[in-house]
């Protein structure tokens, strides 16, 4: 039986999108997978006032309110963001921290997908350089959690459902809306199909090294700390 979120919007994403069955099956593997996640998982005391760490000492998953406060920033070493948000943020942060501005709207018409190539670039060098990256939306919801799980994809783990299964442990309610997920699931079949993943090299459930850096650097290891939040099922 499908999700009721696949039912409901199923028809709407082969009309719009020309969704597959087989995509529509792996979109309800998704949000079924964040059902059973979000059950399984402890309900620590919630943490609201600071970004997620999804990768230790490199990357930082948020919203508008976080990239914001200069403060904050300047406290967690955090030296770039990636803005993937309908908001420009002030000019007092685009002059002092390294900003790349993605403005698209959190609707389900948006190609998010154009622009993975260009924000896995900036997070890839921001991680060659061995500094702390924020990637945040209006609500650090839908919009930033696809960046991410598009970069996690290409660098860290052999499939978008095991970066989704890894990014709900550091952020609970990281959800994208149903076209971008669909979008994902899409860039996961081009960077298998370019061999850019590969399951014979990485295997790991949780988080591998990227092969692409100096081979003598130890991989980052994976952050503990969350911020918690019920299930959310519209996009931010």
């Amino acid at each position: 039986m499908f999700h009721s979120s696949v039912r409901v919007m199923g028809q709407y994403l082969k009309e719009t999108f020309n969704a597959t069955d087989e995509e529509l099956l792996y979109l309800q593997e998704l949000l079924n997978l964040r059902e059973q996640k979000l059950k399984s998982l402890n309900n620590p005391r919630h943490i609201y006032g600071c970004p997620s760490v999804v990768i230790d000492d490199f990357l930082y998953h948020g919203d508008l309110g976080h990239a914001s406060n200069i403060k904050l920033l300047n406290e967690l070493g955090i030296r770039h963001i990636v803005d993937i948000c309908d908001c420009e943020l002030d000019q007092e942060v685009l002059d002092k921290f390294h900003v790349l501005w993605v403005n698209i709207n959190d609707e389900l018409r948006v190609d998010i997908r154009k622009y993975f190539e260009e924000t896995n670039q900036f997070l890839h060098e921001c991680k060659e350089k061995n500094e702390k990256v924020l990637v945040h939306c209006q609500m650090g919801i839908s919009r930033s959690s696809s960046v991410v799980l598009a970069y996690l994809m290409k660098y860290h783990h052999d499939s978008l459902l095991k970066a989704y299964d890894y990014l709900i442990e550091k952020r609970r309610v990281a959800a994208p809306n149903l076209s971008f997920f669909l979008q994902l699931i899409r860039y996961e079949k081009e960077l298998r199909a370019t061999k850019e993943i590969d399951e014979s090299k990485h295997n790991d459930d949780q988080q591998n090294p990227i092969e692409k850096l100096d081979s003598n650097q130890d991989p980052v290891a994976s952050n503990a700390e969350t911020e918690d939040g019920p299930p959310i099922e519209k996009s931010n």
